[in-house]
């Protein structure tokens, strides 16, 4: 099921949204300021944010602007900013979309859609999701929740090769050789430990109710 943010200090308007979003079959999320969106989007996977401009503790611009320096989820602005001024300020500050309140549903419906399958035909073609956390192979980035990690490069190395033998248990030695490309010796057992446990430190550090990598005792570690 895809998951949609709607950020909006009009509870009328949040309740609207929520009734043709959830009735086309998405999980919605509500969120009246920009503090509650950014507690939301740090422990989810959204595939649109729908996002006013207009908001007591941050505008809306302000907003994506944040979610842009981690995040390419799609964004739409609903706003009663109608200005030429605005429009252009929303797309440049990183919106993908911009509609004007008062709407119709189904025009936004439209819109939601033509995005989350732009969305989520892009992440097929360029990597892998497991969970919340998704694999960009085209750019070597791992993000959760739409949040980056800041693997290093050999600890991304390590993580697409589990990922890649995604359901298979796969050797401390096996993960050395492919990863390092030398043969492996009895130390070499630490260093593939310590490079696991901090990878799943930075991975818990962002969904901690998740279990990414699994050890299978005396096989070593598989990603399921």
């Amino acid at each position: 099921m895809q998951s949609i943010l709607i950020v909006d200090d009009n509870s009328e308007i949040l309740d609207i949204l929520d009734y043709h979003l959830s009735k086309k079959g998405y999980l919605v999320y509500k969120a009246i300021n920009s503090n509650e969106a950014l507690k939301y989007f740090k422990n989810n996977h959204f595939s649109v944010i729908i996002l006013d401009v207009m908001m007591e503790d941050e505008d809306g611009f302000s907003l994506c602007e944040k979610i842009r320096e981690v995040s390419m989820v799609p964004i739409l602005f609903l706003t009663a900013k109608s200005s030429e001024d605005d429009m252009v300020k929303g797309l440049l500050c990183g919106g993908d979309d911009y509609m004007i309140k008062p709407f119709s549903s189904k025009e936004l419906l439209a819109r939601v859609f033509a995005l989350s399958r732009r969305e989520n035909a892009n992440r097929q073609l360029s990597g892998i999701r497991i969970h919340n956390l998704f694999i960009d192979k085209n750019i070597n980035k791992v993000t959760v929740n739409n949040i980056k990690v800041g693997l290093t490069d050999i600890e991304y190395k390590i993580l697409f090769y589990l990922i890649s033998n995604r359901g298979n248990s796969v050797s401390v030695k096996e993960i050395f050789e492919n990863v390092w490309g030398e043969k492996f010796i009895l130390s070499s057992n630490n260093t593939v430990v310590v490079h696991i446990k901090n990878i799943r430190k930075k991975l818990q550090a962002i969904d901690s109710e998740f279990e990414y990598i699994h050890t299978v005792w005396g096989k070593g570690y598989v990603v399921y």
